[in-house]
């Protein structure tokens, strides 16, 4: 049967997560309604990274098959359809083997903070109005791609096989009165993004050296990492796939 994968973004303030879930409104439950509005039968999606409750994406993935006869005009039926907070961007068909979470190369993030108050970034990045030290953040980021175990980051109420990560990437930019934290892995752990970013935070503002980042990293406690972090500054920003794709024209 021919698979496809179904390229999305959203803002994810007014969902319940990514994955469906009882009594919540979430992104894969809208994207299996619109399409079963669509094409008048059920389909089901598999999604690549299940992003919590108000993380947004400026892409994501979700596979499907289907005998169905699936067209480029059938992107713009969906986005007609679906709240104005998702938009599909794309439908490819793959490999009938191709696994939208599992073929992954690379995950990449952004956090997003803002110093000063603006209404046009509510609901879109943290309003962090703290002085902090850009090179002790920078310092405590560079450390990161000298672990491959991040057990203390990742929530408990969850089941992996492993907290091994790779991580490529991990940098902090600053740009007049606002913040962002880049970071690309292979994958990531529940909660792991926000708990680097509190916990570096603490770094920055000078109330943990680095010895003691150090020393949550090693420790595998995660009752000593900051998870407060709020969602709305979390954006997955993309998702890296060998090249087997095929646009639908």
């Amino acid at each position: 049967m021919p698979r496809y994968f179904i390229e999305v973004c959203y803002d994810g303030t007014d969902f319940g997560g990514f994955q469906i879930q009882n009594n919540h409104t979430t992104i894969q439950g809208e994207l299996e309604k619109a399409l079963a509005t669509i094409f008048r039968e059920p389909i089901t999606l598999t999604g690549a990274s299940r992003t919590d409750s108000g993380v947004h994406a400026l892409q994501n993935y979700l596979h499907f098959d289907t005998e169905l006869d699936i067209r480029s005009k059938h992107i713009y039926n969906l986005n007609s359809i679906l709240p104005n907070t998702i938009v599909v961007r794309g439908i490819y068909i793959v490999p009938a083997n191709a696994h939208s979470r599992f073929d992954a190369t690379k995950r990449s993030y952004i956090y997003k903070l803002h110093g000063s108050r603006n209404p046009f970034l509510e609901g879109r990045s943290w309003y962090y109005p703290y002085p902090v030290n850009l090179s002790s953040l920078q310092e405590a980021a560079n450390t990161l791609l000298t672990y491959t175990d991040f057990e203390s980051f990742s929530k408990k109420n969850t089941t992996v096989n492993t907290f091994d990560c790779k991580i490529t990437k991990a940098e902090w930019i600053q740009e007049g009165d606002n913040l962002s934290f880049h970071i690309h892995s292979n994958r990531f752990l529940r909660g792991m993004i926000r708990g680097l970013v509190g916990t570096m935070l603490q770094v920055g503002r000078g109330q943990l050296n680095l010895e003691q980042w150090h020393e949550i990293i090693r420790s595998k406690n995660e009752q000593k990492v900051d998870f407060s972090t709020p969602a709305n500054g979390l954006y997955l920003e993309a998702i890296h796939y060998p090249d087997y794709f095929q646009k639908i024209i």
